[in-house]
């Protein structure tokens, strides 16, 4: 399912249980824990893919680790308080919107409307009065 380049050089860099259901979040913005980062995440968008990733694939998986890591960035810096710039708001809701349209692009579904109950059915369909 994984490539040489999606999959661990060495025992050291196993590749997370995805059970567990948590994302690695650094907390020190270095290379190091960049490194994990798009190590987690590609391994993470690979076991969604089910798939050996294409090169297109490829390309859109890395373009999707480096804007979370970048909003990642960001929202570290709000939690630290800091302010940020208009721009700089402006750019964290252009990436954002990235990240989204990138994950749709990779496969992710959006999330389907809530199917209506039977009342709610019934009554669509005009049968509420006469029962």
């Amino acid at each position: 399912m994984s490539d040489a380049s999606t999959a661990p050089r060495t025992t050291r860099h196993k590749p997370t249980n995805a059970d567990l259901g948590r994302l690695y979040r650094p907390r020190v913005f270095n290379q190091l824990s960049r490194g994990r980062f798009e190590r987690e995440r590609i391994g993470e968008l690979v076991r969604h893919l089910g798939r050996v990733p294409s090169y297109p694939e490829k390309i859109i998986m890395d373009r999707i680790c480096r804007v979370e890591w970048e909003l990642r960035r960001t929202d570290a810096k709000l939690d630290a308080g800091h302010e940020l710039s208009r721009h700089d708001i402006r750019g964290r809701l252009a990436a954002e919107n990235r990240l989204r349209l990138d994950l749709v692009a990779l496969g992710l579904k959006p999330a389907a409307p809530p199917a209506p109950d039977f009342a709610e059915y019934w009554a669509a369909k005009g049968k509420g009065a006469a029962a």
